[in-house]
This record gives structure tokens, C-alpha cells and sequence, in this order.
């Protein structure tokens, strides 16, 4: 009967991990009175590219969550500093796919993929206002 977590209940996915890689939580801007569908996506959204770069970024130290509001979106920055792969190829899973639809549901958007240095990224821009596809 909890409500559902959202925006403000991100930092509490860094807390849960004691042991590399760290996860540091950076949340500007205007997140206050988002709707409820959108305050929920960004929270998942954030939960599950956290989990995707604790299971898959190899040799990890460290995931950067940034969130970021505005008067019209919200943008939400997963990126971690794992190694490349040894084969040099990414898999983009069930849970990619998944996190794209939920985006595009609230007519957003989500990236993902390999970052341009090291690692991989995930980004999401969701509408404040729910404009649904």
C-alpha cells in the first residue's frame, strides 16, 4: 500500500550498494510536482540502468545518475565506466527494449548504448506533462 517511488527516492538506490561500483546521484532543477506516471518512469528508468550497469559494465567503478527537470521535460542521464567489451560488441537486452517502451508510452525518449570513452550510457527525456503515443 506504499506509494509509488519516484524522483526523490533515486538516492536511496545509491545507498543500497556498499560495495563498487559506487553510484553518485545528482538531481537539479525543477523536479517538484511532476505527475505521478512520469515521477514513477524516471525512478524505474533510473532503477533499471543502475541494475543493467551492476550486472553487465565490466570492471565498473562508478555509475553517474543525473536528473535533471525543466518547465517542459525531464532528462535522466544513467552512465557508467566499465571496460569495453572484449569482443567489442554490446547486447541490448529485454530490458533496453522494455525501458524504451515505457519511455515512449509518456511520449519520450531512451538511448542507450556504448559511450564514446568507456562504458555505457543510457539517456531518457520524458515530457512533464504525459502526452502519451
Amino acid at each position: 500500500l506504499a506509494p509509488p517511488r519516484g524522483v526523490a527516492d533515486i538516492e536511496r538506490l545509491a545507498r543500497n550498494t556498499a560495495v563498487e561500483p559506487t553510484i553518485n546521484v545528482d538531481l537539479s532543477g525543477d523536479l517538484d510536482d511532476l505527475g505521478q506516471a512520469v515521477d514513477a518512469a524516471i525512478y524505474r528508468l533510473a532503477q533499471e540502468s543502475i541494475t543493467y550497469a551492476v550486472r553487465h559494465a565490466r570492471h565498473a567503478r562508478h555509475i553517474n545518475v543525473t536528473v535533471v527537470g525543466n518547465d517542459t521535460e525531464v532528462r535522466l542521464t544513467v552512465r557508467d565506466d566499465g571496460a569495453k567489451s572484449a569482443t567489442g560488441g554490446y547486447q541490448v537486452g529485454y530490458g533496453i527494449v522494455g525501458m524504451k517502451e515505457r519511455a515512449t508510452l509518456l511520449g519520450g525518449t531512451l538511448e542507450a548504448g556504448p559511450d564514446s570513452d568507456r562504458g555505457w550510457i543510457v539517456s531518457a527525456v520524458i515530457p512533464r506533462v504525459e502526452t502519451g503515443r
